[in-house]
């Protein structure tokens, strides 16, 4: 019987998670896919999330944040820009720092980091948190030349308006702000299993060369 490319079987997967329908996806897939995932509080404190992972090693490693906060210009002040970029970039580089530091990512590992169209599309009320998703692919293109020499692969996702993501009454609020947001996607609404289909692909051996990208899931939104 032919090997599946893109089995994680004995793998260990660190899953970020903000507790969101997405991320219950992403992990049942990677589960399905025989990964063993530890999955935590991506909204912890940092010294909370590092004791959490003490004693465990990785093979793989995933981290992804998806913030939820979204105000126009007249409402954003300086704690909440520190707060967004807090937990859609700086937790991120401080915790992929540690791992690395106390060699908690194997060699050729794969690491995927959950972006947003935000980052290269302009929408109402979202500065900040489109100016913390360029800069989180921004520096994963910086980390895959650093990576490179131990063989860990790291990319970005991307991502536009996904199924689940609309049970939440902050999207639906963004999106009537910006003119019926999903509506432009001219392939629709994407399903929370296509992005963890691309997660489990990031991470699998079905690629090994694949570094330094940020791969667009958007329904053809960003056309």
């Amino acid at each position: 019987m032919p090997i599946n490319p893109m089995s994680l079987c004995g793998k260990r997967l660190l899953l970020g998670s903000d507790g969101s329908a997405l991320n219950h996806e992403i992990c049942r897939t990677l589960q399905a896919l025989g990964a063993e995932v530890l999955v935590i509080d991506a909204k912890a404190e940092l010294n909370d999330i590092l004791a959490g992972i003490d004693n465990v090693e990785y093979d793989g490693f995933f981290w992804g944040c998806v913030h939820s906060d979204f105000r126009p210009l007249k409402m954003v002040s300086r704690d909440n820009m520190m707060q967004i970029m807090d937990e859609n970039y700086f937790r991120f580089i401080d915790l992929l720092r540690d791992l690395m530091k106390h060699k908690r990512i194997g060699k050729n590992a794969s690491i995927v980091a959950m972006s947003s169209i935000s980052s290269i599309r302009a929408m109402k009320a979202k500065m900040v948190f489109s100016a913390a998703k360029a800069a989180l692919d921004a520096s994963m293109r910086s980390l895959a030349l650093e990576l490179a020499p131990k063989g860990i692969r790291i990319n970005t996702i991307q991502k536009g308006a996904v199924d689940v993501d609309f049970e939440k009454e902050h999207i639906q609020t963004v999106s009537a702000i910006n003119d019926g947001m999903a509506s432009r996607q001219v392939l629709g609404v994407t399903a929370a299993v296509e992005v963890a289909n691309l997660v489990a692909f990031l991470l699998s051996d079905a690629t090994k060369s694949l570094t330094g990208t940020s791969i667009v899931i958007d329904g053809g939104y960003t056309l």
